[in-house]
């Protein structure tokens, strides 16, 4: 059996998804794969990929290129 990870977020009452998302925002990685995060808490791949779920989920047509995720891309 594995030993129980100690730390700052162990005796907190959330879900341990949750403690897995501060735990990787803790260590500057992305919370959803667990990449390098490039900036802020996800990786340039799920960077794009929340920009256009919430495109999509709110119905906008335009694009604001002045974004952070835009910026990023375009430098990659």
């Amino acid at each position: 059996m594995r030993k129980q990870i100690e730390d700052e977020f162990t005796e907190l009452p959330i879900s341990r998804q949750r403690k897995y998302q501060l735990r990787m925002q803790r260590d500057r990685r992305c919370t959803e794969c667990g990449q390098p995060a490039v900036q802020g808490s996800r990786c340039l791949k799920h960077l794009v990929k929340a920009r256009e779920r919430q495109r999509k989920k709110r119905g906008l047509k335009r694009r604001y290129y002045g974004t952070l995720s835009y910026k990023l891309q375009a430098a990659a």
